[in-house]
């Protein structure tokens, strides 16, 4: 099981393990394809330390200006 926010309701949905479409294996992260019991939508959903730096390593490349207007 799987606990997963979903994008379009907000709404935090306990997702069972054949809802899980993929999985696919990245050298930062690892991707899940999930079937959403709340919208009906395939989500992807991304997990990794290394995504988390990589995410966090571009937000702060970016200028202040550019996160304002965001």
């Amino acid at each position: 099981m799987l606990l997963i926010t979903c994008p379009v309701t907000r709404t935090d949905e306990l997702v069972a393990d054949r809802r899980i479409r993929s999985v696919t294996n990245h050298p930062t992260h690892v991707a899940l394809s999930v079937e959403c019991p709340a919208c009906g939508s395939v989500h992807v959903y991304r997990t990794g330390r290394r995504w988390e730096q990589a995410r966090a390593a571009v937000a702060a490349a970016r200028p202040a200006a550019e996160l304002t207007h965001a």
